[in-house]
């Protein structure tokens, strides 16, 4: 009988050695970085991210210390206390910015130090994110060299001392603060240019920012701020949204506004905001964005006038949100289209609909008196090249206006539809007029998103 072969062991893989020398002309190049010296060195890492110096100490020990030798640290992040003081008197050093993002709640104690030894070293950035509203130090806005301010979660002491004529950006985002203290910062930051108030509380009854220097501004206001008073005449980029609270808005007009956005919640009382004159006096607007109950009090604004009294020759884009079953709405778009000669990007969002039992005759009335009034319209068979239709339901008055700007918009390169699940056959039916080489079809949660793209 034959014998059974036996179960032999796996023969051993020789491990391959990687050779010192290396291949090719790059192991035969003397290491010209290893061999300069220490001063010449320190002088080329000193211009490094703080990052790249640190990977690069882990490499050698001859660069073990680098980190330690820099004159200047990009940022420094501290997180659990006890907090220590982040850079010694001697040699001295600069640090650009500092993060204090504790895990767990602290005291103000537990940072001050680390705040003034920061400040002593002229640390121009500072972030401050506590889980909780815990005070902060009476003298963060007396750092002089501060340039960049960023405060989360935290509380403003009313007794603080503000000596921060070097700020350029302020963000507050959940902060308790005193209108006291907005006044003395605004006061006293001469060179500010970015703002952003993001649900202050303390501010008991209504707020108030007036400046000059401001040149980029958002606003979200808390739930007890009823008033609200803005008053920045060198703006250039602002966004500003309303609670259904508030019941008071004071906008000046901003001259030389580039880009806004105004978002108006829909208000348990009588509305007192008048967007008129803000937006009369925006003749170089490039973008403007109207959501929320935004276009419903335009309208009521503009409703004894025929014709924009402005015209807006360098808005390219213009965003809204619609209401189609209200006359006033429908219209004003039609007068904001007709002071936008060379507008391109056009996104209509509609709203929900309140009058569901209006009478069709007055809907097809209606739709007559737009199409009349878009048919004169110059951008519409000019300049536009892009339509954003979000919302879209299967009314008629929506199917007719979609199928109207598809066909009379010349140079249009794209069009996008949002539309539920349940209508995409009424979608497919409105642009059947045009066909397009390039269709992409996307889902998110129940709506669906039809973008055609068109020759040029």
């Amino acid at each position: 009988m034959p014998r059974a072969p036996k179960d032999r062991a796996p023969a051993k893989r020789k491990r391959r050695r990687r050779p010192r020398g290396g291949k090719g002309a790059a192991a035969d190049a003397p290491d010209c970085f290893s061999s300069l010296p220490d001063d010449v060195l320190l002088a080329i890492t000193s211009r490094l991210p703080t990052r790249l110096v640190v990977s690069l100490s882990v490499l050698s020990h001859r660069y073990r210390n680098l980190p330690a030798m820099l004159p200047r640290l990009d940022s420094l992040l501290l997180r659990a206390p006890p907090f220590p003081i982040p850079l010694p008197a001697t040699p001295p050093r600069l640090l650009r910015r500092l993060d204090i993002a504790p895990t767990k709640r602290v005291k103000p104690s537990d940072f001050r130090r680390a705040i003034e030894s920061a400040a002593d070293h002229g640390v121009s950035e500072l972030a401050v994110r506590l889980r909780r509203r815990v005070c902060l130090p009476k003298r963060v806005f007396a750092i002089r060299s501060l340039t960049v301010l960023s405060l989360n979660t935290c509380a403003v002491p009313r007794l603080s001392a503000v000596a921060c004529a070097g700020l350029r950006t302020l963000k507050l985002h959940r902060v308790f603060v005193n209108q006291d203290i907005v006044t003395a910062i605004l006061s006293a930051a001469t060179r500010l240019e970015t703002l952003e108030m993001v649900f202050c509380t303390g501010l008991i009854g209504g707020c108030t920012v007036e400046s000059s220097t401001v040149r980029t501004f958002l606003f979200k206001p808390a739930l007890e701020q009823k008033a609200i008073t803005l008053s920045a005449t060198g703006l250039r980029t602002i966004t500003v949204y309303t609670r259904p609270k508030t019941h008071k808005v004071q906008l000046a007009p901003s001259p030389d506004v580039r880009k806004a956005y105004l978002h108006v919640a829909k208000f348990r009382e009588k509305l007192s905001f008048r967007m008129r004159p803000f937006l009369d006096a925006a003749a170089h607007l490039a973008c403007l964005t109207l959501r929320g109950f935004s276009m419903l009090l335009l309208a009521g604004e503009y409703e004894d006038t025929a014709k924009l009294p402005v015209t807006f020759q360098d808005l390219r884009t213009l965003s809204v949100s619609l209401d189609f079953s209200s006359e006033s709405e429908v219209v004003l778009l039609a007068k904001l289209l007709e002071s936008c000669p060379n507008l391109q990007q056009l996104t209509v969002s509609a709203a929900e609909n309140k009058k569901k039992d209006a009478c069709l005759e007055k809907d097809v009335c209606l739709e007559a008196n737009l199409k009349g009034m878009l048919a004169n319209v110059s951008c519409i068979t000019g300049s536009l090249a892009q339509i954003t239709f979000l919302g879209f339901k299967s009314e008629q008055y929506q199917k007719d206006l979609l199928f109207f700007l598809l066909n009379r918009a010349a140079n249009l390169k794209k069009i996008g539809v949002q539309f539920p699940e349940s209508e995409e056959a009424v979608v497919r039916w409105a642009l059947r007029s045009r066909k397009a080489p390039i269709e992409r079809k996307s889902t998110l949660y129940n709506l669906r998103f039809l973008e055609l793209e068109y020759g040029s």
